[in-house]
């Protein structure tokens, strides 16, 4: 019986340090990620984010619209292997990574404004309902 019981505390605290290690790197990254992101965006990066109940009411709305903005995201995935496409093709044509990037530049740019038309829409009316 003794040796089944310090099997079940090893494994135990076998469990116990992988959490904890687990755990540490979690922190470590998160920690990392936010100096990289402050060094990345500069000193306006604390300033940056709109405040939690703001973020939520966004994060709604983009649920609400992923019907008409997820053709747009299917775009920039078929655009970027078009890039990586042409940029590994062999021989290599300049000019038809150009032209890929161009696309993917002209739906990225289609993509950003209607994104930006349903985070203005919002912001609106959260202004509109503060009156």
């Amino acid at each position: 019986m003794e040796k089944k019981r310090d099997k079940g505390r090893i494994a135990l605290i076998a469990v116990l340090a992988v959490s904890l290690l687990g755990n540490a790197l979690a922190a470590g990254a998160v920690l990392r990620f936010r100096a990289l992101q402050g060094d990345l965006l500069g000193p306006a990066a604390a300033q940056a984010f709109f405040p939690r109940e703001v973020r939520r009411d966004l994060r709604a709305a983009l649920r609400d619209h992923a019907d008409s903005l997820r053709p747009a995201l299917h775009r920039l995935a078929e655009d970027r292997a078009a890039v990586v496409a042409a940029g590994m093709a062999r021989p290599f044509d300049r000019a038809a990574l150009d032209a890929a990037m161009a696309r993917f530049r002209t739906d990225a740019d289609a993509g950003i404004a209607a994104l930006q038309a349903v985070i203005g829409d919002t912001l609106a009316a959260r202004a509109a309902d503060r009156k």
